[in-house]
């Protein structure tokens, strides 16, 4: 057959007179007889999701976040009907791409370079590209070229932005990502299929010009990478490398033809061009709303979460919003010309932004801007979030897929499989199913559960459940009457507001109300300590730093000014980053203004919680259970004393950064600075007595202190750890001096005090004390008696010192800051330190004894100082050392009130600092403890209890008249206000128990069965009853229905939420719990 058409005439006809491209089996050549075509002629576009309608001609580099390059071949459908018309048949086609380089630091994205710019450099990747053949036609044109939004820019738009619609746009899962790297320097994607079949197109020849028109989408495939986990770290600081580029050199179509008899004629469809620069009246998809739209949706997100709260709330948490500092209120200002510049920059901040890019505790912006201000998100911008979920949720992945993140499984995996995606997720089984530190149980739980909802995953969803109910709930939230992070004002603020997430946000019912538990318990916690004129929580800390004692106000202090009256917070016309005496004003990972957004779904706390953070009857106190993770059975003890004017607080065994804690005021009224404010603590110190420095909130100490506390009084025993290697971590190549050292910590700039040592007025500073002597301080209203307990003479030139303080650098930002005095209590004082080898370590570690007797009052007590005075003049201390049994034996009396306790010298302790003792030495260490003879602190089975609370498990809880009545064993909980009468009670775990709850005033609500997780509420003011009851799926055969009575009418009731009937039956009412 002979052909005469000019080669153009040939391939721009209409039609095709044969076959193409079929194989031919019956005239199988030997790979002898194979050619092999090279098309090398190729045009690149770039598309980016950060810039939606600029045409970006050019470009060979791809990421897995926002870049991707369009590829076609001009001319490539004239080349291979060349190749065929000379008698040939496709055996093989193939797209390669030649690898050039790969990017260490890439532009425009959020990128930890000090972190990881040496393993990416050290460690090349192995990266993959993925492949589609797309659907429409482009040309690289600086003004028509495709775009994010467009195949033709101004004229024709994708049917989804970045070519992503399966059907229209391009074609999907044809093509297998290849590997292209350093090692794999050829990517070969084989398209034999693309031309063979009719999978693109029903017509052979339009099949031909497909790689010519229209060409392919690439991308990178790896959003993230495995092989850069560092082990035994979790924050996967380096492994979020989506936004790296990946570069090809070169691209060609690979052609390999077969030989056979005969010709191939083909005619190709004709030109289209033109048509592609005319307008087919599509729309772009990637777009922003109107401003003025938008400024509307973020003003009726505020106004709607306001309405019908009390003025005083409103504004408290418009307060809190001006001072900011988060990330999700400056959402809700978009109006106006900055207002708008605010808006693109923060959506061009959450862009750059690459997937399972750790975020710290910020997470919790991450979701909120989702779901509070997720109307104001263009599509492109809702999706990159989904993807940054998807990075670290791993959806497809059942939880037994998973190793935990910091173990070596985590690393060993990709050096197994060179599986990018790796088997561990911070969000997903590891801190889901085991104890961690409580900030990160907190914190993955909420991932995994609200970013799992987000992208719809059972599997991850799943996860987050299982970790809310066993770790938050019932873990840290129960175990015992306290709390880890009771109190790090910094750590307790991450995890609150992980709660108030789960309390808001949770996906069903029952994790909502397991939040809303979680909520109302550490309010309670912090209302129980929180002193009104201190404006401070009063409460000892295993970890803290000490700008949260004296200055910073992290998120809790927020959360409690959102349902105060009065208000909880100094310094409101400071802005979020501003400082007092050096520290922060204001915490930074739960800031005023997240706060303020973290209010608006639902309030922190009902109205009436104002009362007993605002006008709580004072003195009163908290006793609380510390189990430490179930180390310790029986518990040690924590205690907080409320004085008119005072504090104090103790933990009696727990090794921590403030063990011991005394705050007061100057003035008898509310303290609105630092300045008005003074703060005791105490630690025994080896060496240079530096009580500022911490590490991470916390410090390697050279002794342990164990304390006593009844009201405002403390016996505080201290002495050098028994642990030889925990000693001399702390006290280094050599000791000058082993004392408890006191911090009196006063930030005024002409401190007022008056300092007595016995009937001696003390005005300078350093001055050395005889042992045993007594001291007295006076700071205006407020005033603190030390007496000295007899201490082990281990060398020394004096036995007492007060002495001007040492500044140290407190966290977070280094402030030079130290107590104005240090009372130090001698064991050991030399001019020289001495080599520890020198030292006889038998006797320092397990006979040596330090302590004093604290007495703290104020002028609401006892009128007076002179009248203290008398007061302390009259009590009686007695302290005898056992050496056959090395135990220092104390007897206090003071008032009517006898404190006798014994203290050890010898107990087990190990090298863990995270624990003050070994597990079952507590009784050792403190062998009695007796309160005018009787046990101090609370009865077996009652966890906590306080001015307005309790929580146990003895089947019947009291407080302030009302009782709650469950099944003996089981944990119950019980919030009364002795002030408005509000009553809620909580079955706090979802274990069936029964129910019956009796307020003040005499109305009973009683459950006709076992009930599930549930909380019940009633406002006898209003006669109003909100139950929220949400059992467990699998949960059959519980209660039915609250019965009520004592009430003369029907209360107004809802259940989770809704109004329902409360159904008069005689003298009660019936209301269902269905």
């Amino acid at each position: 057959m002979s052909h005469r058409l000019t080669r153009s005439r040939f391939l721009r006809t209409a039609g095709i007179t044969t076959a193409l491209l079929a194989a031919d089996r019956a005239a199988a050549q030997s790979a002898r007889d194979l050619e092999t075509v090279d098309i090398k002629t190729f045009e690149t576009s770039t598309i980016d999701g950060r810039q939606w309608d600029r045409p970006l001609p050019g470009g060979r580099t791809v990421d897995a976040v926002h870049r991707s390059v369009l590829l076609r071949f001009p001319g490539a459908g004239d080349a291979i009907a060349l190749a065929l018309r000379r008698g040939r048949v496709l055996a093989k086609a193939e797209l390669v791409l030649d690898y050039e380089n790969y990017e260490i630091i890439p532009d425009g994205y959020t990128c930890r370079d000090g972190l990881g710019r040496k393993v990416w450099t050290e460690d090349p990747p192995t990266w993959h590209v993925q492949a589609w053949p797309l659907r429409r036609p482009w040309t690289a044109d600086p003004t028509t070229g495709p775009t994010f939004n467009a195949s033709v820019n101004g004229h024709r738009y994708w049917t989804r932005y970045g070519a992503t619609d399966p059907t229209r746009d391009r074609f999907d899962g044809l093509l297998e990502p290849r590997e292209l790297s350093f090692q794999n320097r050829e990517a070969r994607f084989d398209i034999t299929p693309l031309f063979a079949t009719n999978v693109l197109a029903p017509s052979a020849g339009e099949r031909l010009l497909m790689p010519e028109r229209c060409g392919f989408l690439l991308r990178k495939l790896e959003t993230y990478d495995t092989r850069y986990r560092e082990r035994g770290n979790a924050y996967e600081w380096q492994m979020p490398i989506g936004g790296h580029g990946l570069t090809f050199a070169a691209a060609r179509l690979v052609l390999t033809l077969r030989p056979i008899t005969g010709t191939v004629a083909v005619t190709l469809p004709a030109d289209r061009g033109l048509a592609q620069r005319t307008s087919d009246g599509s729309k772009p998809t990637a777009m922003l709303s109107p401003m003025p739209e938008l400024a509307q949706r973020a003003q009726r997100t505020i106004e709607q979460g306001l309405a019908g709260r009390p003025a005083w709330q409103v504004e408290r948490i418009r307060e809190l919003q001006r001072v900011g500092g988060d990330n999700v209120s400056p959402w809700a200002e978009v109006t106006g010309p900055k207002g708008e510049e605010s808006y693109r920059k923060r959506l061009a901040e959450m862009m750059a932004m690459p997937p399972r890019y750790w975020l710290g505790w910020d997470i919790a912006d991450h979701l909120l801007i989702w779901h509070l201000f997720g109307n104001l998100l263009p599509d492109p911008v809702r999706d990159h979030m989904k993807n940054y979920w998807t990075a670290w949720l791993q959806p497809d992945l059942p939880t037994s897929a998973f190793v935990p993140p910091h173990s070596a499984d985590a690393i060993d995996y990709w050096r197994r499989n060179k599986d990018w995606r790796g088997r561990a997720s911070f969000f997903r089984d590891g801190y889901n199913y085991a104890v961690s530190t409580q900030n990160f149980n907190h914190t993955a739980a909420m991932g995994a559960l609200l970013g799992g909802a987000l992208i719809d995953s059972a599997h991850a969803t799943g996860d987050g459940r299982h970790g809310l109910e066993h770790l938050p709930l019932r873990f840290w939230g129960f175990l015992d009457g306290s709390t880890q992070e009771m109190l790090d004002p910094y750590y307790l603020s991450i995890t609150l507001s992980a709660l108030k997430m789960f309390r808001d946000y949770g996906p069903q019912p029952i994790d909502r109300l397991m939040g809303r538990i979680l909520v109302d318990r550490t309010l309670e916690l912090l209302i129980s300590v929180y002193h009104p004129s201190l404006r401070r929580f009063v409460a000892a800390a295993h970890r803290a730093r000490i700008a949260g004692a004296l200055a910073e106000q992290d998120g809790i202090f927020g959360a409690l000014h959102t349902v105060s009256k009065a208000g909880t917070v100094n310094h409101l016309d400071k802005a979020h980053n501003a400082v007092e005496h050096g520290m922060p004003a204001w915490g930074y990972d739960f800031p005023p203004g997240r706060v303020a957004m973290q209010s608006l779904v639902t309030p922190w706390a009902p109205d009436w919680v104002s009362g007993p953070i605002d006008d709580k009857a004072l003195p009163c106190e908290e006793t609380s259970t510390d189990a430490t993770r179930g180390a310790y059975k029986p518990p040690l003890w924590r205690r907080t004393f409320l004085g008119r004017w005072h504090g104090l607080a103790s933990q009696d065994v727990r090794g921590g950064t403030i063990d011991i804690m005394g705050q007061w005021v100057r003035a008898a009224r509310v303290a609105t600075a630092p300045a008005e404010r003074g703060l005791l603590t105490v630690r025994y110190v080896a060496n240079t007595p530096d009580l500022a420095t911490t590490q991470g909130g916390q410090v390697s100490q050279a002794g342990v202190t164990l304390c006593f506390q009844s009201r405002n009084r403390a016996i505080v025993f201290a002495k050098p750890n028994t642990n030889r290697d925990r000693f001399l971590a702390a006290a280094k190549d050599g000791v000058s001096s082993l004392a408890t050292v006191i911090g009196l910590w006063n930030l005024s700039d002409r401190p007022t005090w008056e300092i007595h040592a016995g009937d001696r007025r003390l005005d300078t500073f350093p001055v050395k004390l005889e042992a045993g002597q007594r001291i007295l301080i006076r700071d205006g209203v407020s005033y603190l008696a030390i007496l000295p307990l007899p201490t082990s003479d281990l060398g020394r030139d004096a036995a007492i010192e007060i002495a001007p303080g040492i500044k140290g650098k407190s966290e977070p930002n280094s402030a030079e800051v130290g107590p104005a005095l240090t009372v130090s209590l001698f064991n050991l004082r030399r001019p020289q330190p001495v080599a520890i080898r020198s030292l006889d370590m038998r006797a320092i570690t397990t006979r040596t004894y330090n302590g004093f007797v604290l007495e703290m009052g104020d002028e609401a007590q006892h009128g007076s100082f002179e009248a203290f005075r008398r007061h302390i003049a009259a009590t009686e201390l007695k302290a005898e050392w056992n050496d056959g049994k090395r135990q220092l034996e104390v007897a206090y009396r003071s008032g009517g009130d006898l404190m006798e306790a014994g203290f050890s010298t010898e107990f087990g302790q190990s090298a863990d600092s995270s624990y003050a003792i070994e597990g079952g030495q507590q009784e050792r260490a403190i062998p009695y403890r007796r309160l005018n003879g009787n046990w101090p602190y609370l009865q077996a089975g009652i966890d906590r209890d306080s001015f307005w609370a309790q929580q146990g498990t003895t089947g019947r809880l009291e407080k302030a008249g009302a009782v709650l009545s469950t099944d003996p064993g089981r944990k119950a909980y019980l919030i009364a206000d002795p002030g408005s009468g509000a009553v809620v009670g909580y079955n706090p775990l979802p274990d069936p128990q029964s129910f019956s709850l009796t307020a003040r005033d005499g109305a009973v609500f009683e459950a006709d069965g076992r009930v599930g997780l549930m909380r019940l509420e009633y406002r006898p003011w209003v006669r109003e009853v909100e139950i929220d009851h949400t059992p467990k799926p699998d949960q059959t055969g519980l209660a039915r229905t609250i019965t009520i009575s004592g009430l003369a009418e029907a209360p107004k009731v809802t259940l989770n939420g809704r109004t329902v009937a409360a159904t008069a039956t005689g003298k009660t009412f019936q209301v269902p719990l269905a």
